[in-house]
């Protein structure tokens, strides 16, 4: 048996093992993704609240333009046909306003008379439908068309012969058709009459029961062989 010499140097002890390290606490989630996440859920939490809010529906029937003023949303003008919906504030009043766009003349002024109307909605829920149509209240309209065949410029005065006649203020051109002249209270004895000057007029009567369609309008048509000193 061999004795260690001791002279020989002592071996160096093994260095020591690393130490493992734990994860900090609180590094999982990004405070990038955090603040967007709370960002997408505001969002969606509005979306939802606009989708949930009161909303008026307005259609209009007429066959002209019509100005609308829903609440404290500014005006605008639907043409004949189209369809709005508009957002209405929760718990609070809304007013809804609408009135004809009248045509103009050749001397720019209104033809026809003046139709509107109005909804007031206490306590809006849901979706309320609100409508510009031919009749407002106890009161009914009806537009003539006018198609002028004669060779003449033709003069329009409706309800002729009743109270609150009204002239429509234009000139008809001859070729021309379903010519828009406005709209007027309508009777179960309305007329349209036309005259041209210096040779004679014409004239269609009881239009009440002719006046079918839902945006009340009526086509008329005029040939010379109607005019009648």
């Amino acid at each position: 048996m061999t004795l260690p010499d001791p002279g020989a140097p002592a071996s160096s002890p093994p260095p020591p093992s690393p130490v493992a390290r734990g994860r900090p606490r609180g590094s999982r989630f990004p405070l990038g993704a955090l603040a967007l996440l709370v960002v997408v859920i505001g969002a969606t939490a509005a979306f939802v609240m606009l989708l949930l809010r009161p909303r008026v529906e307005f259609t209009n029937e007429l066959a002209a333009p019509v100005r609308l003023v829903v609440g404290n949303e500014p005006p605008r003008t639907l043409a004949p046909g189209a369809e709005v919906r508009v957002a209405v504030p929760r718990g609070a009043a809304a007013v809804v306003q609408w009135s004809l766009v009248r045509p103009l003349s050749a001397d720019s002024q209104p033809m026809g008379e003046g139709i509107r109307g109005s909804a007031v909605l206490a306590e809006p829920s849901g979706t309320a439908r609100v409508r510009a149509g031919a009749r407002v209240d106890d009161t009914a309209y009806f537009a003539p068309l006018i198609t002028n065949a004669s060779t003449h410029p033709l003069r329009v005065l409706v309800n002729a012969g009743l109270n609150g006649a009204v002239a429509c203020g234009c000139a008809v051109r001859p070729g021309t058709r379903r010519v828009f002249i406005g709209y007027y209270r309508l009777y179960a004895n309305s007329t349209v009459q036309v005259h041209a000057p210096g040779v004679g007029s014409a004239e269609f009567r009881e239009l009440g029961l002719q006046v079918r369609s839902a945006d009340g309008t009526v086509g008329l048509r005029f040939e010379d062989k109607d005019l009648r000193p």
